[in-house]
């Protein structure tokens, strides 16, 4: 194989790399729930306020805290419990994501001043990508629930 064909083998296959090192790292940020975090909070606070010896002015303190975590528990399962994808926003990152991978592919194989068109094949596969795996994750709807959250259901304890 000569050296020019190698350099065209993997730049041709680099737009699929990025796009699976893109999903890979979009879908660690979103696999784990909004309510398996609560859970974890939650197990600490309870086990916090066992290690504390009884009387103490911090406990009563931390039982309201868990109070306020609860009910962030149930609001936030609630809202998973109802939670909608949107399908277009899903196909929209696919279509723009596979065109950007076979726009690059292309222009890897035709190689010389088609390579420009890598400027916008690479755009098109990190847009795509992100927004499959942001729709993926909830998108708009995840966003609208989270910015109707106060203070006092965010699990702050009120003093």
């Amino acid at each position: 194989m000569k050296d020019a064909s190698i350099t065209q083998v993997v730049t041709a296959f680099s737009p699929v790399v990025i796009a699976l090192i893109t999903g890979y790292f979009g879908a660690r940020l979103s696999r784990r729930s909004r309510s398996d975090k609560l859970m974890e909070r939650l197990k600490a606070e309870i086990e916090a306020v066992q290690a504390l010896p009884e009387g103490s002015a911090t406990k009563g303190v931390l039982l309201s805290q868990i109070d306020a975590t609860v009910r962030k528990y149930e609001e936030t399962c609630q809202r998973e419990d109802t939670f909608r994808r949107d399908a277009a926003g899903l196909v929209m990152g696919i279509l723009i994501g596979g065109g950007g991978i076979a726009l690059g592919t292309w222009a890897a194989l035709a190689g010389g001043l088609y390579f420009w068109w890598w400027v916008l094949a690479i755009p098109a596969i990190i847009v795509g990508v992100i927004g499959f795996f942001y729709e993926l994750a909830g998108g708009r709807a995840n966003q609208a629930a989270a910015a109707t959250t106060t203070p006092s259901q965010a699990g702050v304890a009120e003093t």
